[in-house]
Formats: C-alpha cells, structure tokens, sequence
C-alpha cells in the first residue's frame, strides 16, 4: 500500500526529504504540496510529479489526499500549521524545532492525543545508522559510564538579517537551527541536565550569532556544547567515558564519514558510515511504521523527549537573553 505524503513548504530540506523517499522499501508518493511562493511551488510539482498542488493552507487541509504530512517551513510557521493538520487528524512529521517554545509543544502533543494522531519532530539525526552505531558501542559497554559529551555545529552564514537564519520573526539564531544538534546529543546520552550554564553573542536584531552551552549532570557528568552562524566549525564530536571514548566523525550532525572507537589499552578502529541519499529515508520510515501501527507517538522520538528538549533550549534563551516576542 502506497503512503501518500503532503509536503508543507517546498524548500531545500524538502527537495531532499522527497528524494530519500524513493528509497524506503515500501511505495512512497508525494502526493500534495503547500507552498507560498508559486515559482517554487511549481517547481517542485513539475520535479517530483505532484498531483495536487495548493496555495492556501485551508484547501490544503480539506482537499489534499494524503496520508501524512511533512512540515519543512521555517521554524515560527511549525506550529499553526501542525496544529491545523492535527485537528483534522492529518499525521505530522515536523521539521525540528517542532515549535519555539514549551508551552507550544504542549499544546501540539495534547492535539496529537485529543485526536489520536500521529506526531513526531524531524530530529533526523536520531535515526542515522551513524548514531545507531554509536548507541550500540555505548549499550555493548565498549567505553564504559559516559563522563563527557563534546560537540559543535557552525558554520560561516552569509549575513542577510532578513533571512531565516538572522531574524527574530522566523525564529532566526543559531541555537534553534544548529545549536539543537549538540542539545540533542547531550540529551539522548546523558539525559536532561542539572544544571545549564550558557552565554552567546547577540546580533543587532537580538538573535544569538553564536552560544556556548555547559551542562553538568548530579553524578559528575557533563557536556560541553556550542553553535554558531559566524564560524566555521569542523571538529567531531566526542563522548567520553570511563574505558575509552567514541569520535563521531565530521559532519557528525549529518552524513558522518565514520565512527573512532579508542578503547583503553586496546587501540583505535575506525568504522566508516556508509548510506544511499541524504538520510531522511529514515526518519520517514520510522514515522510510516508507526501511522501503521496505529500510534501517536514513537518510541525512538517521543512526545517526552520533544518536550523534554525544547524545555532545555527555553532555559538557554532565557540565559542568553534571546526572545521572540510575537511567540512567547
């Protein structure tokens, strides 16, 4: 059976979701798609053979024949649209940050549950076979208790205050956009933190150009995290423990080029990471598996992790001094 996908906002990430979508075993369609600007509507209807095309999000929802919907628009925009899909029981698959804040978090996961359906935030990092790979060494014991998490993502954006990357009204900084790779990391590994220490550079507008993050943990762990939109950052991220430690290799927050294994005494090996097109493919999957199953929620990303991260990434704006006025 053939899962028909509508696509809210046809932009890059959506280009690449929609590609990886051919290699999922199961059949996959792109069968609607949202967008706002016509030129790349049309576009992206001509390259992937969209059968319905829509420029108003209430057609959208009353006409689109789909399945599931995946949402790629900027980050302010992820909330009124899952909402409007959730109500009328149209499974979502969100890009992250699903939403800006807690309480919009909140309130999305209590309309996924009033109408029994499906959600779950885009972390695609979560479902890489590079992190799959990384949590088998850790639950095998090969580097023993976790002590530390080390990890980065910038990189030099080019300076456009009205993009989305730069201004406040679309969400603009780098801790929503990169900075929620590193959070992630430290999450799934050690869990919610402590304490949190953070500071950051504000831009004129008030967005946060970069932001150094220091969590620590009750039993003496603690991760060392940053992002930036002005400097380029290469470095692979590191975890720590107590017999050796793990190397995910750079670009660690996407198509890594390998696992280091350094075990004490013992040497190091590198195990490469090998996969067909971006890696969206997987996150998809996991989000078809459980429409299917007849879930809300999934058991890798659930509601509670979504909530339990952005609740964090609230508390580092808070101590940056970074708001969003229209969403808060």
């Amino acid at each position: 059976m053939t899962t028909r996908w509508g696509i809210i906002g046809p932009g890059k990430i959506a280009h690449d979701f929609a590609k990886d979508l051919a290699l999922l075993q199961s059949p996959q369609e792109v069968k609607a798609v949202l967008g706002h600007s016509k030129k790349n509507t049309d576009a992206f209807v001509r390259e992937f053979d969209v059968d319905q095309c829509f420029m108003n999000p209430t057609e959208f929802i009353e006409k689109a024949e789909v399945d599931v919907v995946y949402i790629a628009t900027p980050h302010t925009l992820h909330y009124e649209q899952a909402s409007l899909c959730l109500e009328h029981k149209k499974p979502v698959l969100c890009e992250k940050p699903m939403t800006i804040n807690l309480d919009q978090c909140n309130e999305l996961i209590a309309t996924s549950e009033r109408n029994n359906t499906f959600l779950m935030e885009g972390m695609w990092l979560r479902f890489l076979p590079s992190i799959q790979q990384l949590l088998y060494f850790i639950e095998r014991g090969d580097i023993g208790r976790i002590v530390s998490v080390k990890a980065s993502m910038g990189f030099k954006a080019p300076r456009d205050p009205d993009s989305r990357l730069f201004n406040p009204d679309l969400g603009g900084g780098s801790l929503l956009d990169l900075g929620i790779y590193p959070v992630f990391l430290a999450l799934l590994l050690l869990g919610k933190p402590e304490t949190i220490k953070a500071i950051a550079t504000l831009s004129e507008k008030g967005v946060d150009e970069d932001c150094s993050i220091l969590f620590q943990y009750k039993n003496k762990e603690h991760a060392i995290l940053s992002s930036s939109l002005v400097n380029q950052n290469e470095v692979p991220a590191e975890i720590i423990g107590e017999k050796g430690s793990i190397r995910i290799l750079n670009p660690w927050f996407e198509k890594s080029e390998g696992l280091e294994l350094h075990i004490q005494d013992k040497g190091m090996v590198i195990y490469p990471c090998r996969w067909p097109g971006h890696g969206l493919q997987f996150e998809a999957e996991e989000a078809v598996k459980c429409i299917r199953d007849n879930k809300i929620s999934s058991d890798i990303f659930s509601h509670e992790f979504s909530r339990n991260m952005i609740s964090v990434m609230d508390e580092i704006r808070k101590q940056i001094h970074v708001t969003y006025e229209m969403y808060e």
